[in-house]
């Protein structure tokens, strides 16, 4: 395996039962727990797992190797729904505020008694953070932090998850974990309400805190689907991006391309995973693509179960059940959970839209390489202060 070599356009590892114990359905039938809920770490290395399942508790990490291997999973003391500060993961939080240090929570996996760094930010059911990128005027040790929380979020009537979008953004003090700096909740979209409505669902911050995704529940004007909104120099504004013409799942954000193109963007919609791509010479909406992988026999079946990661280095990681059934009709089939690596540029929707005479030379990136993984799995390390 050459380091410039192109890694696996798709990998599926099956997780263990040993490694992270195994649930039943309301059927009797007996299967691998896979979190209903989970975050992808910026290296691809960790998954951060909810409803983990008796044997890992309400939340747990996986951590993955390189080539997608799971090779071991720790308890930790958060509670269902718990979240990261992405971007960085220097901290994971709980629904209720509470900022637990990643670092100390992999070094004390066993120790549930672990207090908190500082509680702040937007709290409630998938609520969601980012760490902003470094400014000129930011003092040294210190981090901002952008959160949003899905809109009524402590309701329990059919408005749940519709309602005004808000944020807040934090400057926390690293050194001691103090909140040095709260600007509030920041309404956003209000000077949007004659072309979107007031009220949006699905929202989700992107992985620099610049960006989120919202799908506004009574339109004025187009269709009820996905928005991409960018985020006022203050974190109050509501800018348009793009805008979906087609019906998705939650969508997750990328990291910013280095070239200056936008953030590429995943979604997962009738058990497939989807692609948007919004790099260097692709329309301002972008490009979708459905990155399934092939299966030469058609009984057998990849069905994802929660939405998508982006790692830096632009792997698209997911959770995912792998119907495995022989050609044979007669034979029985195989169900396996585990998680999905894939590479999108290999892919057989995006390598078909190369071939298309309107395709631009800008976005032929021929493939994610071994390189690239272990120069993102290095830098997560040193930022965290863990082994390679």
């Amino acid at each position: 395996m050459l380091p410039q070599q192109c890694i696996p356009a798709n990998t599926f590892t099956a997780l263990s039962p040993a490694l992270v114990g195994q649930q039943t359905d309301a059927y009797g039938n007996t299967s691998v727990a896979l979190g209903s809920y989970e975050r992808i770490s910026p290296d691809g290395r960790f998954v951060l797992r909810s409803f983990s399942g008796g044997r890992l508790g309400e939340v747990s990490l996986v951590e993955l190797s390189a080539t997608g291997q799971a090779v071991a999973a720790y308890d930790t003391p958060l509670s269902n729904e718990a979240f990261p500060v992405q971007g960085s993961w220097r901290y994971l939080v709980n629904v209720n505020g509470d900022h637990y240090s990643f670092s100390s929570i992999l070094r004390n996996n066993s120790q549930r008694k672990q207090s908190p760094v500082f509680r702040g930010g937007m709290t409630g059911f998938y609520a969601a953070a980012s760490e902003l990128p470094a400014a000129a005027s930011d003092k040294p040790g210190q981090v901002r932090i952008r959160s949003m929380s899905w809109p009524n979020a402590n309701s329990d009537g059919e408005r749940q998850g519709e309602g005004a979008l808000v944020a807040r953004t934090l400057t926390i003090d690293t050194a001691n974990g103090r909140v040095v700096a709260d600007s509030g909740q920041v309404g956003l979209c209000r000077e949007r309400v004659r072309e979107d409505g007031p009220f949006y669902a699905l929202p989700m911050i992107s992985v620099d805190g610049l960006e989120f995704a919202a799908v506004p529940q009574t339109p004025v004007k187009g269709e009820q689907t996905m928005r991409i909104f960018a985020f006022g120099a203050q974190g109050t504004g509501c800018t348009p991006r793009a805008v979906f013409g087609f019906s998705s799942g939650k969508t997750i954000f990328g990291f910013p391309h280095a070239d200056a193109g936008a953030a590429d963007l995943a979604y997962e919609y009738r058990a497939n995973v989807w692609w948007v791509s919004r790099g260097p010479g692709m329309p301002p909406d972008g490009l979708r693509f459905n990155i399934a992988p092939y299966y030469a026999n058609p009984r057998t079946l990849l069905l994802a179960s929660a939405f998508p990661g982006i790692t830096r280095d632009g792997r698209v990681i997911y959770g995912a059940t792998l119907k495995d059934c022989p050609a044979d009709p007669s034979k029985p089939c195989t169900n396996q959970a585990g998680y999905v690596i894939s590479d999108p540029y290999q892919s057989n929707a995006y390598q078909q839209y190369l071939q298309q005479p309107g395709a631009s030379p800008a976005a032929r990136r021929q493939c994610i390489t071994h390189a690239d993984v272990a120069r993102e799995r290095a830098a997560f390390a040193k930022l965290h202060g863990l082994a390679p």
